[in-house]
């Protein structure tokens, strides 16, 4: 939950792409001020939400891996660039698999048998992080919405992208000033 006196919920726009992107998101990231993937669910209409790690409540395949579309799965060590020659190899729309936790836990998702035989692409190499809220070593290594931004810059380029940028730096702004870092 980000903290009740930041809000950007007016700011919010929703936009409904023809890429679909389903946030795998660590149990223990559900609840962080600081988690940005919630921010993708706020203003994608064609995305979700599905929680990895709860002991009680296990991920199904079929809530990630979804018929009708060319699942992928976005990480950094994938060996596939996400650009168009990739693109237009592909018979349906897109639905993005983005893995949401601290690098140790995405690593673990991404090794998971829940996406066993699903392609596996990355962001082009050097993209570089605006999220100054947590401490992200090397230049891979960006935040979940950071990444879903880029993905749609390639994938379904439009205003989707500068409007979450927008949000997203807003949102960066906000809780540094609340937590008197900026």
């Amino acid at each position: 939950m980000l903290f009740t006196n930041i809000c950007i919920c007016n700011d919010i726009q929703k936009f409904d792409l023809e890429m679909r992107v389903t946030i795998m998101m660590h149990i223990k990231e559900i609840n962080r001020s600081t988690n940005t993937g919630k921010l993708a669910k706020l203003m994608l209409k064609n995305s979700s939400v599905v929680p990895v790690g709860a002991p009680d409540m296990p991920a199904k395949r079929e809530d990630i891996v979804l018929p009708g579309y060319d699942n992928l799965i976005l990480f950094p060590i994938a060996t596939q660039n996400l650009d168009a020659n990739f693109l237009s190899t592909l018979k349906l729309p897109v639905n993005l698999i983005v893995l949401d936790g601290n690098y140790n836990q995405a690593g673990k998702m991404f090794r998971s048998e829940l996406l066993d035989g699903v392609k596996r692409v990355r962001l082009p190499l050097g993209q570089k992080s605006n999220y100054q809220l947590r401490h992200i070593k090397g230049t891979e290594k960006i935040s979940t919405i950071e990444a879903i931004i880029k993905a749609i810059e390639i994938i379904e380029p439009g205003p989707a992208v500068e409007a979450i940028h927008t949000i997203f730096l807003r949102m960066v702004k906000d809780i540094q000033t609340k937590m008197g870092s900026y």
